[in-house]
């Protein structure tokens, strides 16, 4: 186990530092790790500048870090919610450390694109802890049983608590027929939302279908005494969400051939969605307000084993729940984090819940990390609004993020040298944006974090201060 630093380990590694030894020769003549001497080089660094790198230009976080977490009192946080100064990595060309502050940008929102094995989920997977530890929860949406914290060491987890449920095998108690108190139009909203996503989700699906999915959805919660024209019905408990598949099945034996054959195409295409059964009473019910009383957590819903149309529709229809939950509350300063590990498997489109919440989610404070391999998987919509980006390794033969980069950064790197350092990049090192400045970053890991905080003079967020 990782020893704490003595001071006379400190005081060999200033001098080798200061002679520029590498923190390799330096780590294994100190007989510490390269953590801690990564941690105590950026330390120096910091005593000799009157504030780090990145985000903290306006930010009062670090004048907050003094402040302790665990009372949960408001009054200690600032009008935009709990201090936040996340140390992602080092500047190379500087040697300062970046630090990132949701609270400090136009938008929360992070993008991170990588190759496969680049650090992506690892790099998501500390961001989230670290928000937990400032009392900023985070609901993880995997699909391949690939986003663990148990990679994190132990030490670095204490005081967060990890929630995992198994969706994809055990259900959700979440019915997408569910009329919200935002929703103006009551059982109208309901049914153009649901069609909707059925049309992102089966893209085959044309204007027929979507129509007829509007029609089934309004006569399905008719039947169940909630009328359009009546508000004081939309409080009634909606009928079953696999009810749906029955009308649909009844439209097949409809009177007008329009309505069969649209009803006999439609029901093929959306079968594998009722099959699973995963909208179902006997599922897991989700509390979004769980989550945002103990604060101090990570939701891990797995959707692992689902096909993929039934990932996306079920990663839908659970946002829209989340959104609808958000709204209700009304604005609010930052309240929660969304982490999509894969956003190939989303849609991006206008109208589509990711959408909603990179345009609106600031608002009623919920905040999205996107990560994906290809830049293609992410729409213009997710490159703009997102303000901090960190960007691995990757073949940017279009030249659309170096573009999408270039057209951001206002700290002199041309078009060329983005393009240059995208396809260069060494392992464990990105290219981050945050405001508007661009960094060659090479990023903490776990064990560096970690380090970094045992120092005691800059502790994990708020956690160990005192």
């Amino acid at each position: 186990m990782k020893q704490k630093i003595t001071s006379e380990q400190h005081a060999l590694i200033d001098q080798l530092l200061e002679k520029g030894e590498d923190r390799h020769t330096i780590a294994q003549r100190a007989s510490v790790t390269p953590g801690q001497v990564s941690a105590i080089a950026a330390h120096r660094t910091m005593r000799k500048s009157v504030r780090p790198a990145g985000l903290h230009e306006t930010s009062a976080a670090a004048g907050n870090a003094s402040e302790s977490p665990e009372s949960g009192k408001d009054s200690q946080e600032s009008p935009l919610g709990p201090a936040v100064a996340v140390p992602l990595g080092m500047d190379q060309d500087t040697g300062r450390p970046v630090i990132w502050d949701p609270h400090a940008s136009s938008n929360p929102h992070v993008l991170i694109v990588g190759e496969s094995g680049s650090g992506k989920t690892y790099t998501a997977s500390r961001l989230v802890i670290e928000l937990a530890h400032v009392r900023l929860p985070s609901i993880v949406f995997d699909y391949g049983q690939g986003f663990s914290l148990e990679h994190a060491p132990r030490a670095f987890r204490d005081d967060i608590r990890t929630v995992e449920l198994q969706l994809g095998r055990d259900g959700i108690a979440i019915n997408p027929l569910q009329i919200f108190p935002v929703d103006t139009h009551g059982p109208a909203t309901v049914a153009q939302r649901v069609a909707d996503t059925f049309i992102r989700v089966y893209p085959r699906l044309g204007v027929q279908q979507h129509a007829l999915l509007r029609r089934a959805v309004l006569e399905l919660l008719a039947e169940a005494g909630i009328s359009v024209e009546d508000p004081r019905t939309w409080t009634l408990p909606p009928p079953s969400f696999r009810d749906l598949e029955q009308k649909l099945a009844e439209y097949t034996h409809a009177d007008d051939a329009a309505t069969r054959r649209a009803a006999s195409s439609a029901g093929p295409h959306v079968s594998t969605l009722f099959f699973f059964n995963t909208f179902r009473k006997t599922g897991h019910a989700l509390s979004w307000s769980d989550l945002l009383t103990h604060r101090n957590e990570v939701w891990i819903l797995q959707l692992g084993g689902l096909e993929a149309s039934v990932e996306r529709a079920v990663t839908e229809f659970l946002l829209w729940s989340l959104i609808r939950y958000f709204e209700v509350l009304g604005p609010g300063t930052l309240r929660c984090f969304v982490v999509l590990d894969e956003a190939h498997k989303l849609a991006f489109g206008p109208g589509s819940p990711v959408e909603k919440i990179l345009r609106e989610g600031r608002k009623f404070g919920l905040g999205v990390i996107l990560a994906s391999q290809q830049p293609e998987d992410f729409s213009a919509v997710a490159f703009t609004n997102t303000a901090t980006k960190v960007v691995f390794q990757i073949a940017d033969q279009s030249g659309n993020v170096s573009r999408q980069l270039h057209r951001k950064v206002k700290n002199g790197h041309s078009y060329d040298y983005i393009a240059k350092t995208l396809g260069t990049l060494p392992r464990g090192s990105a290219y981050v944006m945050m405001a508007n400045a661009g960094r060659v970053t090479r990023l903490f890991s776990f064990e560096e974090r970690k380090a970094w905080s045992d120092l005691e003079k800059f502790p994990t967020n708020q956690k160990d201060a005192k």
